[in-house]
Protein backbone atom coordinates (compact mmCIF):
# COMPACT_ATOMS: atom_id res chain seq x y z
CA UNK A 1 0.00 0.00 0.00
CA UNK A 2 1.28 3.61 -1.21
CA UNK A 3 1.51 5.88 1.98
CA UNK A 4 2.19 9.63 2.17
CA UNK A 5 3.97 11.94 4.09
CA UNK A 6 3.62 12.33 7.58
CA UNK A 7 0.39 14.92 8.24
CA UNK A 8 0.50 18.52 9.52
CA UNK A 9 -3.54 17.83 9.92
CA UNK A 10 -5.40 15.05 9.67
CA UNK A 11 -7.19 16.44 6.21
CA UNK A 12 -10.41 15.15 4.46
CA UNK A 13 -12.00 11.78 6.35
CA UNK A 14 -12.93 9.30 6.48
CA UNK A 15 -8.74 8.43 6.00
CA UNK A 16 -6.51 5.86 7.64
CA UNK A 17 -3.34 5.88 9.47
CA UNK A 18 -0.38 3.62 9.99
CA UNK A 19 1.66 3.60 12.76
CA UNK A 20 5.55 3.47 12.02
CA UNK A 21 6.83 0.53 14.12
CA UNK A 22 10.87 0.86 15.61
CA UNK A 23 11.19 -3.06 14.47
CA UNK A 24 10.49 -5.95 13.06
CA UNK A 25 7.85 -8.22 15.22
CA UNK A 26 6.93 -5.00 16.98
CA UNK A 27 3.11 -4.02 17.21
CA UNK A 28 2.22 -2.27 14.00
CA UNK A 29 -1.38 -0.22 14.49
CA UNK A 30 -3.74 1.00 11.64
CA UNK A 31 -6.15 3.16 12.52
CA UNK A 32 -9.25 4.08 10.39
CA UNK A 33 -10.91 7.96 11.29
CA UNK A 34 -14.28 8.44 10.87
CA UNK A 35 -15.78 11.66 10.31
CA UNK A 36 -18.45 11.05 13.14
CA UNK A 37 -16.00 10.92 15.89
CA UNK A 38 -15.31 7.41 15.67
CA UNK A 39 -12.32 4.95 15.02
CA UNK A 40 -11.95 1.17 13.81
CA UNK A 41 -8.25 0.09 15.26
CA UNK A 42 -6.27 -3.41 14.04
CA UNK A 43 -3.01 -4.15 15.81
CA UNK A 44 -0.87 -6.29 14.40
CA UNK A 45 1.71 -8.81 16.32
CA UNK A 46 3.17 -11.48 13.72
CA UNK A 47 0.46 -12.93 12.38
CA UNK A 48 -2.25 -12.22 15.08
CA UNK A 49 -4.80 -9.20 15.13
CA UNK A 50 -6.30 -7.36 17.75
CA UNK A 51 -9.40 -4.91 17.02
CA UNK A 52 -10.98 -2.00 19.40
CA UNK A 53 -12.61 0.71 18.38
CA UNK A 54 -14.23 3.72 20.15
CA UNK A 55 -14.03 8.44 19.63
CA UNK A 56 -11.27 9.70 18.51
CA UNK A 57 -9.66 13.68 19.24
CA UNK A 58 -6.92 15.53 18.19
CA UNK A 59 -5.07 17.68 20.30
CA UNK A 60 -1.86 19.93 19.81
CA UNK A 61 -0.62 17.40 17.01
CA UNK A 62 -1.77 13.97 19.20
CA UNK A 63 -4.05 11.66 18.30
CA UNK A 64 -5.57 10.12 21.38
CA UNK A 65 -7.84 7.03 20.83
CA UNK A 66 -9.66 6.03 23.83
CA UNK A 67 -11.63 2.68 22.86
CA UNK A 68 -12.88 0.04 24.56
CA UNK A 69 -9.59 -1.61 25.76
CA UNK A 70 -7.51 1.42 26.38
CA UNK A 71 -6.91 4.52 25.85
CA UNK A 72 -3.31 5.74 23.18
CA UNK A 73 -2.11 8.43 22.02
CA UNK A 74 -0.24 8.98 18.47
CA UNK A 75 1.82 11.79 18.08
CA UNK A 76 0.49 12.71 13.91
CA UNK A 77 4.16 12.99 12.80
CA UNK A 78 4.44 9.27 13.70
CA UNK A 79 2.04 7.88 11.81
CA UNK A 80 1.16 7.76 7.97
CA UNK A 81 -1.66 8.69 5.77
CA UNK A 82 -2.71 5.19 3.78
CA UNK A 83 -2.88 5.50 0.15
CA UNK A 84 -6.81 4.86 0.59
CA UNK A 85 -9.12 4.07 3.39
CA UNK A 86 -8.94 0.46 4.77
CA UNK A 87 -12.21 -0.90 5.93
CA UNK A 88 -11.41 -2.22 9.26
CA UNK A 89 -14.30 -4.92 9.77
CA UNK A 90 -13.76 -6.32 13.28
CA UNK A 91 -14.42 -8.68 14.55
CA UNK A 92 -15.35 -6.39 17.77
CA UNK A 93 -17.66 -6.74 21.13
CA UNK A 94 -20.08 -4.14 21.39
CA UNK A 95 -22.67 -2.85 23.66
CA UNK A 96 -25.30 -0.85 23.20
CA UNK A 97 -29.05 0.09 22.92
CA UNK A 98 -31.20 -1.66 20.00
CA UNK A 99 -34.80 -0.43 19.78
CA UNK A 100 -36.08 -2.88 17.54
CA UNK A 101 -34.14 -1.49 14.37
CA UNK A 102 -31.31 0.01 15.00
CA UNK A 103 -28.47 -0.45 17.62
CA UNK A 104 -26.81 2.50 18.91
CA UNK A 105 -23.01 1.62 20.56
CA UNK A 106 -22.73 3.06 23.61
CA UNK A 107 -18.78 4.48 23.57
CA UNK A 108 -19.00 6.19 20.34
CA UNK A 109 -22.80 6.51 19.92
CA UNK A 110 -22.60 5.35 16.40
CA UNK A 111 -25.45 3.63 14.97
CA UNK A 112 -26.28 0.70 12.74
CA UNK A 113 -28.99 -1.63 11.15
CA UNK A 114 -28.06 -5.29 11.29
CA UNK A 115 -27.51 -7.41 8.14
CA UNK A 116 -30.04 -10.29 7.99
CA UNK A 117 -29.09 -13.23 9.90
CA UNK A 118 -30.30 -16.05 11.94
CA UNK A 119 -28.70 -13.92 14.83
CA UNK A 120 -30.48 -11.06 14.28
CA UNK A 121 -33.51 -12.30 13.81
CA UNK A 122 -33.72 -13.93 16.95
CA UNK A 123 -32.57 -10.53 18.68
CA UNK A 124 -35.29 -9.01 16.75
CA UNK A 125 -37.77 -11.91 17.94
CA UNK A 126 -36.57 -11.53 21.69
CA UNK A 127 -36.53 -7.77 21.87
CA UNK A 128 -40.44 -8.19 20.87
CA UNK A 129 -42.28 -5.19 20.92
CA UNK A 130 -40.62 -3.35 24.09
CA UNK A 131 -41.76 0.45 24.57
CA UNK A 132 -37.91 1.21 24.94
CA UNK A 133 -34.78 0.68 23.90
CA UNK A 134 -32.97 -2.39 25.68
CA UNK A 135 -29.31 -2.89 26.44
CA UNK A 136 -27.60 -5.45 23.81
CA UNK A 137 -24.21 -7.09 23.84
CA UNK A 138 -22.85 -8.56 20.98
CA UNK A 139 -20.16 -9.73 19.08
CA UNK A 140 -20.48 -8.41 15.37
CA UNK A 141 -18.27 -7.59 12.05
CA UNK A 142 -19.03 -3.80 10.29
CA UNK A 143 -19.78 -4.62 6.57
CA UNK A 144 -21.60 -3.32 3.21
CA UNK A 145 -22.13 0.39 2.53
CA UNK A 146 -24.42 1.32 3.83
CA UNK A 147 -22.85 -0.04 7.30
CA UNK A 148 -24.57 -2.70 8.88
CA UNK A 149 -23.78 -5.03 11.99
CA UNK A 150 -23.46 -8.62 10.73
CA UNK A 151 -24.27 -10.28 14.54
CA UNK A 152 -21.83 -13.29 14.82
CA UNK A 153 -23.14 -15.72 17.16
CA UNK A 154 -26.41 -15.06 19.82
CA UNK A 155 -26.50 -12.09 21.12
CA UNK A 156 -27.47 -10.87 25.01
CA UNK A 157 -30.38 -8.96 25.64
CA UNK A 158 -30.08 -7.40 29.38
CA UNK A 159 -32.21 -6.40 31.45
CA UNK A 160 -31.58 -3.27 31.39
CA UNK A 161 -32.73 0.27 29.31
CA UNK A 162 -29.82 2.37 29.28
CA UNK A 163 -25.72 2.64 28.68
CA UNK A 164 -23.27 0.85 31.76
Amino acid sequence: MEEAKPPATLGALPATYVSQSGCPGCLAATITLRPDGGFLLRDQLGASEFYDFGRWRLTNGTLELAGDRDTRTYPLANLRRAAKVEALRGPFRMAGLYDGARFKECLTGISWGFADTRAAQTLRQQFGKQPDPALVSLDAQIEGSPEALRILRPATLHNARACP
